[in-house]
């Protein structure tokens, strides 16, 4: 690989609380190639994360940033003309805008009539020489040098302390000193655009929008602010508790001089402050901003959250050291150093929902951060599995949460978008009450909290309805995996149209209904069976506490382990004397006979009455077929099935990519009966790994997308989609897995 970068990319080390923090060293535009001369698919502009579960904040590297609310639909309050990684076809490479940002703000700072812009892919912010750009949990720090002047400019964000409290708002402190020997005349102006889009829509033209935004600023003493409404063509418009597709109420975005020794203003279309100022030689300035939004738009929830955050400090160090989990006993100080990373990702991506009135943890990447929608629930179940071990409280609220978009028939709504408004879109997939049943056996395991099991939770649309407990959701989630997602012919569990992979859906071009009863996944039947004798257990532990419903838990407790008796069966038959066991049946024929697919094997390697010699076969042969040439995991495939096109790359995605939601099964298998090797295949799937083989790419090192390209592709280990790659999954199965080889 050719290294065309005038630096490396950043290093890691530890701020003043202990807590890891990544220096960005490397030039921007980023710009890399690879040896065949390829360019490396990845933005420009490199990006952190910021955040709190009342707040996400995307800061680039050039000190531009994004400021997203995902408390009602997904929406950006600064999006910038253009979006920060171009266009998207549907399923097919991204044509990208790769010097464009999305969020819309810029600092300048004046001295004595010399102006300096030190934001932006045109500033003084893209000289590694000039600056030193710092990124750690809670805040981002850029500091300038220009001429005789030192700038610095902090930005730090509040954990949240309960899965119900947040401060959708950042504190902004700006240092300036005069380095020189003669006094000097400053002017510092912060700036931030204001422009509200759903993320849903941001590729769409404004005159394709359902609503239409409407920007009224206004001020109070040294707040500004910039108050937004909507207005609709349509005349049925939906009051702000009713579920709704669509933004009615969007948030309005303010800035706040808290150390009042500037100006603020608005107008319809940005927010900004200005401070006037001289300074003695070595003498220096602290001004402080508070910048964020409220969601009502009015002016008291506005003081509310500024006085949440403690003017006297510039970060929240502390407060984060409180909120993360130590990994005191590892002694792997890189290793630990990144599970609190982890922790924090998760935390920053957390999101409350005022219409659930709880808070789940997004997928980020695709769904999230570029689709504006709250998907899959498969993900969002996925995500809170090692939460039972650091945060039980957030792992209780995302179980909560979920179960709001749970119908009283046991069907979990797949994807959410806009104020809580949840569906299904085009799927009807078999698989989500398998990742439930997944979190709540892990969560009853780990903190014996039966109780639970006990509490009355809304099923969708999560208002005036009849309430069910929790152990009641449980058993109409498995009345409807056992009856409505059924088993085929070969007694395993239906694939419907999709289960862990949603390419099912397009792997054949045959007319859908022939297909859609009548596939059948092994992956589906291993998740079963690993699982439910666990939740079995955990209902008949409970039955000693819960009480009345002791009798109805334990009759529950034996249904699941009749079904999963029958479902054994069928699935040590299928696999007869074969060495792994299939991936599939679909279209009336198996799929996986001699290719081998990762999906079932991590699942297979958990299920008890398996022989020890048996799993030892499979992983030799996961181990000849998956892993060979990998260096991060196993490939999602040994052969890719499908030709090789503009949407489906060989080696790529569900076409033999790696997945972090694929390894970690295996690696949890794996554990049960040879921990040294599982964490030999931990710390193979670490970010410390990725970025040890793959430098050059600034998406090694900080956050991941779901999956990368496999060794089958030229652009191995990037992500496929170069969108933002901040992805939960990465964070969260990195850290479930060590909990799991720990415990």
């Amino acid at each position: 690989m050719t290294n065309n970068l005038s630096d490396k990319i950043g290093c890691w080390s530890k701020d003043k609380y202990g807590l890891p923090c990544f220096e960005y060293t490397g030039d921007i535009p980023y710009t890399q190639t690879l040896d065949n001369g390829e360019e490396v698919m990845l933005p420009q502009d490199p990006w952190f994360l910021l955040g709190n579960y009342h707040l996400t904040l995307f800061t680039h590297v050039s000190g531009e940033y994004q400021l997203i609310s995902g408390q009602r639909s997904w929406g950006r309050l600064n999006q910038n003309k253009h979006m920060n990684s171009g266009s998207l076809s549907p399923w097919g490479r991204l044509k990208q805008d790769r010097n464009m940002a999305s969020g819309s703000n810029s600092a300048y700072i004046e001295a004595d009539g010399k102006l300096t812009k030190l934001t932006g892919l045109d500033s003084i912010a893209c000289d590694c020489r000039k600056n030193r750009r710092s990124f750690g949990c809670g805040w981002v720090q850029y500091e300038y040098r220009s001429d005789e002047t030192y700038v610095k400019r902090l930005l730090s964000v509040k954990p949240s302390m309960s899965p119900y409290d947040g401060t959708s708002a950042f504190l902004l402190t700006v240092t300036v000193k005069n380095c020189g020997n003669e006094i000097k005349s400053y002017t510092y102006k912060e700036t931030m655009g204001v422009n509200y889009r759903e993320i849903q829509f941001h590729t769409l033209p404004e005159s394709s929008l359902k609503t239409r935004c409407i920007y009224k600023p206004f001020q109070v003493g040294n707040l500004a602010a910039v108050k937004i409404s909507c207005e609709s063509d349509e005349p049925m418009k939906p009051g702000r508790e009713e579920l709704c597709r669509y933004e009615y109420y969007p948030p309005s975005p303010f800035m706040c001089d808290i150390s009042a020794v500037g100006k603020v203003s608005s107008s319809s279309d940005s927010i900004w402050a200005e401070f006037s100022f001289e300074l003695a030689p070595q003498e220096e300035k602290r001004l402080q901003l508070v910048i964020g939004f409220a969601m009502s738009g009015e002016w008291e929830e506005m003081e509310s959250i500024i006085s949440k955050l403690d003017c006297q400090k510039d970060d929240f160090g502390d407060e984060w050291l409180k909120v993360l989990p130590k990994f005191e006993t590892e002694t792997d100080e890189n290793l630990a150093r990144e599970l609190v990373w982890h922790a924090y990702c998760l935390e920053a991506m957390a999101t409350y929902s005022e219409y659930y009135n709880e808070t789940e943890i997004p997928q980020g990447t695709i769904y999230d951060y570029f689709g504006g929608q709250h998907a899959s629930a498969r993900d969002n179940f996925q995500h809170a599995l090692p939460l039972c071990y650091y945060n039980p409280p957030l792992a209780k609220s995302v179980i909560r949460y979920m179960l709001k978009r749970t119908t009283s028939l046991g069907e979990i709504r797949l994807i959410e978008m806009g104020n809580g408004f949840a569906y299904n879109e085009r799927y009807f997939t078999s698989d989500q009450q398998l990742y439930f049943f997944m979190l709540i056996t892990e969560y009853l395991e780990v903190t014996e909290d039966y109780e639970f099991l006990s509490e009355e939770i809304m099923p969708y649309p999560a208002k005036n309805t009849n309430p069910l407990k929790v152990w009641e959701f449980v058993k109409e989630c498995f009345v409807f995996l056992r009856d409505t997602v059924g088993t085929g012919a070969h007694g395993l569990i239906n694939l419907l149209n999709s289960d862990w992979s949603d390419a099912v859906y397009y792997v054949e071009n045959v007319p859908y209904n022939m297909v859609l009863l009548n596939g059948e996944s092994h992956m589906n039947t291993a998740m079963a069976l690993s699982i439910l004798d666990k939740l079995a257990v955990q209902l008949k532990k409970a039955v000693d506490v819960i009480g009345e419903d002791c009798d109805a838990l334990f009759v529950l407790a034996e249904s699941m382990l009749s079904c999963r008796e029958k479902l054994l069966a069928a699935f040590i038959h299928d696999m007869g004397d074969r060495s792994f066991p299939r991936r599939m049946y679909f279209n009336s024929k198996p799929y996986g006979d001699d290719n081998m697919f990762l999906e079932p094997m991590g699942f297979t390697l958990q299920i008890k009455e398996l022989p020890l010699e048996k799993k030892r076969i499979i992983y030799d042969q996961m181990q000849k077929r998956l892993y060979k040439g990998e260096i991060i995991g196993a490939r999602e495939q040994e052969k890719p099935q499908f030709d090789g096109n503009k949407e489906w790359y060989a080696g790529s995605r569900e076409n033999g990519g790696f997945w972090y939601s694929l390894n970690g099964p295996v690696i949890i298998g794996v554990g049960e009966f040879d921990k040294p090797e599982a964490m030999k295949l931990l710390n193979n799937m670490t970010l410390e790994n990725l970025s040890r083989n793959f430098p050059h790419y600034w998406s090694s090192y900080w956050s991941s997308s779901d999956t990368l390209e496999s060794s089958l592709v030229s652009q191995h280990g990037i992500p496929y989609w170069c969108i933002p790659v901040y992805c939960a999954h990465p964070h969260a199965w990195i850290l479930y897995c060590y909990y799991k080889i720990k415990e």
